[in-house]
């Protein structure tokens, strides 16, 4: 089984109204709404990439990963007891089957979703430095202070009781590999994060689709969902719109040291954390996995706060 890319993820919410209201300034795209079902999408071609249902209470109900064929879907079932193939009942049609991780979280894979044309991307950013002036005349801010234009959604970070128990899931399941993993300080063995990847041999992807964060609590839920944004000059513009809106600053605008990405990190009304992230790094299966004490790696390159808020 080869996966493609992170599809989409499933939310169910108490209040589609609020959630749709946040959803959209932070940069989603409504595709369909009903009493009981809210549909977006970005702006980069997908005919969607987030879902919420509405019910009782905020829950995280799980995500989707896109595979390359129907035999894929096939393979699940007969390898890894997935649920019989079903018609998909969100734009763009296709099919899926479903798994459960080791924690509960329902996995679909999917297939033959039908794209959408993308929206137009902002002009590329060009930046002087020293011997590489590229940019003539003044420089005015390109990008609007208002929603972020949203291209994909990138990936999703998880929380989870167990490490150990949950990442034979991800590796020898669906296949993904892992990029960079936290160990206890002292104990190389006890390792407690991870940011996997996919597998797509010597072709590049990002530097993870799933982060693995072993909660103090033993909580499982979702940590963040990571949508890519243009730019940090894209970012910063949203950040500052989004602060207008009195929406509640999680994180940001920083950088990871692993990954490299730039974001910023906000919660939704029920609390949930929405990221934008760009400038990722990307990566083949042959660079490998490197193992890192928690207790050296910042949090934000940018900023030394430590990082007990964005674990919250």
């Amino acid at each position: 089984m080869r996966i493609k890319s992170p599809h989409h993820v499933r939310f169910q919410v108490p209040d589609l109204n609020k959630t749709e209201a946040f959803a959209q300034d932070f940069g989603l795209l409504t595709v369909e709404r009903t009493e009981q079902r809210l549909v977006m999408r970005t702006g980069g071609g997908d005919a969607f990439a987030y879902s919420a249902e509405k019910g009782a209470e905020n829950k995280f109900l799980g995500l989707a990963f896109e595979v390359e064929s129907k035999s894929d879907l096939e393979s699940a079932i007969s390898e890894h007891g997935a649920s019989p193939i079903r018609e998909l009942t969100t734009p763009g049609g296709g099919i899926a089957v479903t798994l459960l991780d080791p924690n509960g979280f329902e996995i679909d894979l999917v297939y033959g979703i039908e794209r959408v044309n993308p929206e137009e991307a902002y002009k590329h950013l060009e930046m002087n430095a020293p011997g590489q002036y590229t940019r003539e005349g003044r420089f005015y801010p390109k990008r609007p202070m208002g929603p972020a234009k949203l291209f994909r959604l990138g990936h999703v970070g998880l929380f989870i009781p167990s490490f150990a128990e949950t990442l034979p899931f991800y590796k020898e399941v669906l296949g993904l590999i892992p990029s960079d993993i936290y160990h206890v300080p002292g104990m190389p063995h006890v390792q407690i994060v991870g940011f996997c990847r996919l597998d797509r041999g010597e072709e590049l992807v990002d530097h993870h689709v799933i982060a693995l964060m072993q909660s103090q609590t033993g909580e499982t839920a979702c940590h963040h969902i990571s949508f890519e944004a243009q730019d940090f000059e894209a970012q910063f513009m949203t950040h500052r719109y989004l602060e207008s809106k009195d929406y509640e600053l999680v994180w940001g605008v920083g950088r990871h040291p692993h990954g490299s990405h730039i974001f910023d990190v906000w919660r939704d009304p029920d609390r949930n954390r929405f990221e934008t992230f760009s400038d990722t790094d990307r990566m083949k299966a042959s660079d490998g996995t490197q193992v890192h004490n928690i207790a050296e790696v910042d949090m934000d390159a940018w900023r030394s706060d430590p990082p007990d808020r964005y674990f919250e």
